[in-house]
């Protein structure tokens, strides 16, 4: 899956405004991010790519591309 497409998927299935989401966008500014959008995102991320985050691990998540890094640059296809 292509960064691009994970973030809009992850937003859509998060309720969330997917418009103008790139690397360097952090989810406290995502319009409608609430601690619910975090579980969400948790839950998409272990069905979508089989990588289980704790919430711990989750909480050190700053960037979208942050995240992508926990769950692995070897899952996303290259640009």
């Amino acid at each position: 899956m292509k960064k691009e497409d994970f973030y809009t998927k992850l937003a859509n299935s998060c309720d969330l405004s997917s418009k103008g989401l790139n690397d360097q966008t952090t989810l406290k500014n995502i319009d409608g991010y609430d601690s619910l959008a975090s579980m969400t995102m948790i839950a998409f991320i272990d069905q979508n790519f089989g990588v289980k985050l704790s919430d711990k691990e989750f909480e050190e998540v700053t960037t979208l591309y942050s995240l992508v890094e926990k769950i692995g640059l070897d899952k996303f296809q290259l640009d």
